[in-house]
């Protein structure tokens, strides 16, 4: 065989690979995400030409049509329209979405029609979600309420979360989480969760994976245990966020943390919340209680209670390491380490009470006075990947090159593009010493 009989051998074998190739790729199936809508707000499996929320779920985690919802495929989009979607069918202890809580199984994300005008409720006989392991779901606004279980009462995550622009509230837990449990991976953004109940961490419990809250609310939730807002023995990053209003009976009124070193504050102001609410001196930390490391920047802590006979820790107990510009109204029964730079202590913060300040979610004003204004970081407020923060949690303008600076807290008082506040509130610290002691909350699993 010549060579020129060789070449061309070689070009004909290359020009059938190459074909061969592009066949295959023409002919290569694509999975595309399907859209279902649902067109009912009655909670039923039946064949009888609507789409309801659970049989959308269903049709997303089987990729198959389920009465009058189209078959989902791959990682699907349901539309939930405005309206009120109570889930009746009772059934507990069921993992495939047919009764009791919705089953989230497969990549799916809900889209709502509002915080407030799509909601899903529980009517206290199960939880409302449960996202599964290897599941990755998004919800998008809308409200989750009135769930009750064991653990997570409106949420249980045990693979992938994103909440955006969402509200959890009104549910229990009778052991942890009572809002949310996070035992997966969490993240939560402009949201509201509150007026929630648990043991431990009633509006969220993080175990193990990391939970992270940007520009969102934490209030009003109840621990009969620890940590009324948040109890923490996961990887938990919270920044441009309020924790207000939140009480528990042991320790930790605002933020328990246990067992891990790996929680971190970065624009947070926790302010109001009760720990010991039972008055039996067995709790501390009125905001804060860490018997887990936590790492603090530019964040507000103040006007918090320990309602202990003999105990009086009012705004922290335990170990915070400082990355600086924080303001610590009380800093009785707290040890401060790290970067203390630019610290305030001692100092009545001046806020105004939990209110809708703008945005879609509650803050605490800096009023006029406030030692918080203009007292952050000269570099810029900084979250918890190093970047700058140019809004605070309502989405107002930070200012980011140092000049003004930016303020201590959740709350941006000079932003040009903010409503001004109404001055209805301002919490003056107490500051009274007291020795140590310490109580744990066990760490207790679905």
């Amino acid at each position: 065989m010549n060579q020129k009989t060789t070449f061309h051998l070689g070009l004909l074998f290359f020009l059938l690979v190459v074909a061969g190739a592009v066949v295959t790729a023409v002919f290569t199936p694509l999975v595309y995400a399907g859209t279902i809508t649902v067109d009912t707000t009655v909670d039923e499996v039946i064949n009888n030409g609507n789409c309801s929320l659970r049989e959308a779920i269903l049709s997303a985690n089987g990729d198959t049509a389920v009465d009058n919802c189209s078959a989902g495929s791959g990682a699907d989009i349901i539309t939930l329209p405005p309206g009120t979607y109570t889930l009746n069918l009772v059934g507990s202890g069921e993992n495939e979405a047919q009764t009791g809580d919705l089953d989230l199984t497969t990549d799916v994300t809900i889209n709502g029609g509002g915080m407030n005008n799509s909601i899903i409720d529980g009517a206290g006989a199960d939880r409302i979600f449960e996202v599964h392991n290897g599941a990755i779901a998004t919800l998008n606004d809308l409200t989750v309420r009135n769930g009750s279980t064991t653990s997570g009462g409106g949420i249980y995550v045990a693979g992938t979360l994103t909440l955006n622009r969402s509200r959890v509230t009104g549910s229990t837990a009778t052991s942890s989480g009572g809002g949310i449990f996070a035992g997966g991976t969490l993240t939560v953004t402009h949201s509201r969760i509150d007026g929630n109940t648990a043991n431990g961490g009633g509006g969220v419990f993080v175990s193990f994976l990391t939970t992270t809250i940007i520009n969102s609310e934490i209030s009003g939730n109840t621990a009969t245990g620890g940590g009324g807002g948040i109890s923490s023995s996961g990887m938990l990053n919270v920044v441009n966020s309020t924790l207000s209003g939140n009480s528990a009976g042991g320790n930790g009124g605002g933020l328990y943390t246990v067992e891990s070193n790996n929680n971190h504050l970065y624009n947070v102001t926790i302010s109001g919340n009760t720990a010991d609410s039972d008055s039996n001196d067995s709790g501390d930390g009125g905001g804060v209680f860490m018997l887990g490391g936590t790492t603090a920047a530019n964040t507000l802590i103040g006007g918090n209670t320990d309602s202990s006979p003999g105990q009086k820790r009012p705004d922290c107990s335990g170990s915070l390491t400082s990355e600086g510009y924080n303001l610590i109204a009380n800093v009785t029964g707290c040890t401060i380490n790290g970067d203390t730079i630019g610290n305030l202590t001692g100092v009545n913060p001046v806020l105004g009470a939990l209110q809708n300040n703008g945005g879609s979610t509650l803050t605490h004003a800096l009023l006029a006075g406030s030692p918080a204004i203009n007292a952050g970081n000269p570099g810029g407020c900084r979250d918890h990947n190093s970047t700058v923060l140019n809004t605070d949690q309502r989405g107002f303008t930070r200012p980011a090159n140092g000049s003004p600076l930016c303020d201590i807290g959740a709350y941006e008082a000079g932003a040009v593009d903010a409503p001004t506040p109404t001055p209805t509130a301002t919490l003056v610290p107490t500051i009274v010493f007291t020795p140590d002691h310490w109580t744990y909350l066990p760490l207790i699993e679905k």
